[in-house]
């Protein structure tokens, strides 16, 4: 297993907080509505978000009255987590941690994995990952992965070049697919429009499996496939034993 990749420097400086400024505070909640239903979260269960980020997430379901505990590698984002749980009274718990070793066994009814956050690794990480969540998950715990790159989708029908304004910053990204390994090569540059200047410039690698590979890899993790798909590039699962 890699010590450390792309992902280990990304999380950090201008690009970090503009992340945290691209979702507002009606999308979080939609967002947690949205698992809420799909994963028939019900109050008192132990749900777990990982990789968590700032826990925007995290800290809707705990309003919620969920049992939340949110992994992640940035101490700056677990920081922010921790003290917009204080601000609000939340019992949400977040620690640090390789999402490719996670540390719990038969723990959680429920996880996910939203936000563009898988791929990230090679294939023996990327499977080492979900079968870290299978074996978090009681067993029939469900799980939700969000797998925006799925190469149907990535691949086909969509720019590969794109931007998003964020008041007065601008992040352009441009990728290109690298077919011998199967990996979408971005780079991500984030500007000041009242200067003109260019802020950061970063680099992100992610792993653009089929969709026939990625069910396979949950089968391969232990996962029982739902036959409820809420789209294209997400999947439910569920935990056997």
């Amino acid at each position: 297993m890699a010590a450390r990749g792309w992902w280990s420097d990304f999380f950090r400086g201008p690009t970090l907080e503009l992340w945290k400024r691209a979702h507002s505070p009606d999308q979080d909640k939609g967002e947690a509505a949205d698992l809420v239903r799909a994963l028939a979260l019900q109050p008192g269960e132990r749900v777990l978000d990982v990789p968590c980020g700032y826990g925007r997430i995290a800290l809707e379901l705990a309003a919620r009255g969920l049992r939340v505990t949110g992994l992640d590698a940035c101490q700056e984002y677990l920081a922010d987590a921790r003290q917009r749980a204080h601000e609000r009274r939340l019992a949400a718990e977040f620690v640090p941690g390789d999402m490719r070793a996670l540390p719990w066994r038969g723990e959680f009814d429920a996880a996910f994995c939203v936000g563009n956050s898988f791929g990230y690794f090679d294939d023996e990480d990327n499977r080492a990952f979900l079968a870290g969540v299978h074996a978090a998950l009681r067993a029939g715990g469900r799980f939700l992965l969000s797998y925006p790159l799925v190469a149907e989708l990535a691949l086909a029908g969509r720019g590969l070049r794109d931007w998003h304004r964020l008041g007065e910053t601008l992040l352009l990204s441009e990728s290109w697919h690298d077919e011998r390994r199967g990996r979408l090569e971005t780079t991500y540059t984030t500007l000041d429009l009242t200067t003109r200047a260019p802020l950061e410039e970063q680099h992100a690698s992610y792993r653009v499996y089929p969709r026939a590979e990625i069910e396979a890899l949950l089968r391969s993790a232990g996962f029982a496939e739902l036959d409820s798909r809420l789209g294209a590039d997400e999947y439910l699962v569920t935990a056997r034993r």
